[in-house]
């Protein structure tokens, strides 16, 4: 019988699930958005308790489609984040998720004592209001009591794994950028020890590479999701990110050297076979081994990414979320989450800006000129990765808009492939299951990836003359307002509301 391989994504917005046979055909898919998120100024928490309810939601929604029984469970989530359990491996309070600003005081306060940049001569990255440490170490200084509860300091699919298996692991790609060196594969205390943090590496869970990273699906959960059967594996894949690239082609098609995500956040990734060809900058970057081989992934994690649409309908009366083409000389800085930026700008007190406003501005305009302003971080991030000639593989739920792919191609001078389906991530998931899970050969796992849903060429002659000209000088504009953001955090601090006076 055909092995079926169930994979299991928590996203930021939504949370899905997907059944696989063997072979890389889709099986069963189920859909839901993510409920547990809750948004309060800078605080951008979730609900533990909920966001494993609609985990084991849409793998029950899922596996109720199967006929067969499930060889394997494959689980990723979000990246980064603090999902703190206790003793009793019950949640700590609410998890700190990868938006939550209350760290980014902090984290200016230890990048000026220069303790980030020590911890980036050691990860390769530098910390920022996402990174575990710093909320790790922003929860000791404020909620005390609560750090103190601590036993275990998981990410979302660490949580999940936890809940399906009743045992709390973690696998490097995830930990290292934050606690260690991706170079050699070891954690270090110099972490912990720089920002002042007196428990960080104690309450990582146990470490073990993706293939080693098991457990048995406990009988409980089984019964929750309505699965069948006894010592099904579950594998805790890597991150989000790497298994959305990889399920982008980014390693795994032929002609793919580089790709872009634009979901809640915006990923610009490249895969590098030599370490020693890794950039340096920006400070934000993140390099994790690939999953599926040789080589290495680096990739810029921005905050600011389709979201950017939302933000704006809700600041600027008549913004639409859409936009056909509205060419205009607007030009638009998309840095709105409250974390700031973390890559290819890397620093907590970047800020939006539009310039070239005037009474005859259309909404239209503004609509465009951001998604204008996401293809534009995503040509100085490909820039600053010095990424290698090829197709870039486009996916999120931008990669569904054809003229925006096609600006970018333009913007970039290469050939766009869309993959529109939605399953990238679960995709990708399914892919390291298949090689960890149920030993597919390297010519196996090729199926696995199909081919993209549509191949856009760049474009020449008066929109691609607009598009480098603009380009030109949305970044002119970002060297010349970026060493001002320092002082927009001092006067956010300083801006206290006062009742006016009788």
């Amino acid at each position: 019988m055909n092995p079926v391989l169930l994979c299991l994504d928590s996203g930021t917005t939504a949370v899905k699930a997907a059944a696989f046979d063997g072979s890389g055909r889709l099986l069963a898919a189920a859909e839901r958005p993510n409920r547990a998120l809750r948004r309060s100024a800078e605080r951008v928490e979730q609900d533990m308790g909920m966001s494993r309810q609609d985990g084991f939601a849409v793998l029950r929604d899922c596996a109720s489609q199967l006929s067969g029984p499930v060889a394997g469970i494959v689980v990723t989530g979000q990246g980064d984040g603090l999902w703190p359990v206790g003793e009793d491996l019950e949640p700590v309070g609410q998890a700190m998720t990868w938006l939550d600003g209350r760290c980014r005081a902090l984290a200016g306060d230890l990048a000026e004592q220069g303790a980030l940049d020590e911890i980036r001569l050691l990860t390769g990255s530098r910390p920022t209001s996402a990174s575990q440490s710093l909320q790790l170490f922003w929860l000791s200084r404020n909620e005390p009591e609560r750090f103190a509860k601590i036993r275990f300091a998981l990410r979302l699919k660490e949580w999940l794994f936890l809940g399906l298996t009743g045992k709390a692991m973690a696998e490097p790609s995830a930990v290292l950028p934050v606690w260690g060196n991706w170079r050699t594969g070891a954690t270090s205390r110099l972490v912990e020890v720089a920002i002042g943090l007196n428990k960080g590496i104690a309450l990582l869970p146990e470490l073990a590479p993706i293939d080693a990273c098991t457990a048995f699906l406990s009988g409980e959960a089984a019964a929750e999701i309505g699965i069948a059967g006894r010592d099904i594996p579950v594998l805790l894949g890597p991150g989000d990110v790497q298994t959305t690239l990889i399920g982008l082609g980014l390693g795994t098609r032929p002609g793919v050297s580089r790709a872009s995500i634009f979901g809640t956040s915006a990923i610009h990734a490249c895969h590098i076979t030599d370490a020693g060809v890794v950039p340096t900058e920006p400070a934000g970057a993140m390099v994790q081994q690939f999953a599926l081989g040789e080589g290495y992934l680096c990739f810029h994690p921005s905050f600011n990414g389709a979201t950017l649409m939302s933000h704006l309908g809700r600041l600027m009366a008549g913004v639409p979320e859409r936009s056909a083409p509205h060419y205009s000389d607007l030009i638009l800085h998309p840095f709105f989450e409250p974390g700031g930026e973390r890559a290819p700008v890397t620093t907590p007190h970047a800020t939006g800006a539009i310039f070239g406003l005037t009474a005859q501005t259309r909404p239209e305009e503004i609509a465009w000129a951001a998604r204008e302003a996401l293809a534009f971080v995503a040509r100085k991030s490909h820039d600053m990765m010095n990424a290698p000639a090829g197709a870039l593989s486009l996916g999120g739920g931008l990669a569904g808009d054809a003229t925006f792919a096609s600006f970018l191609a333009t913007l970039l001078g290469a050939k766009v492939e869309r993959t529109t389906t939605g399953h990238a991530s679960l995709r990708g998931l399914g892919t390291i299951g298949a090689k960890f899970l149920l030993g597919a050969s390297d010519a196996e796992i090729a199926s696995w990836i199909g081919p993209p849903d549509e191949a856009i060429e760049p474009g020449t002659g008066p929109v691609r003359d607009y598009a480098m000209a603009k380009y030109d000088l949305f970044v002119r504009l970002l060297d010349a307002v970026a060493p001002n953001w320092e002082a927009f955090s001092a006067l956010r601090r300083q801006a206290v509301m006062k009742e006016p006076c009788a």
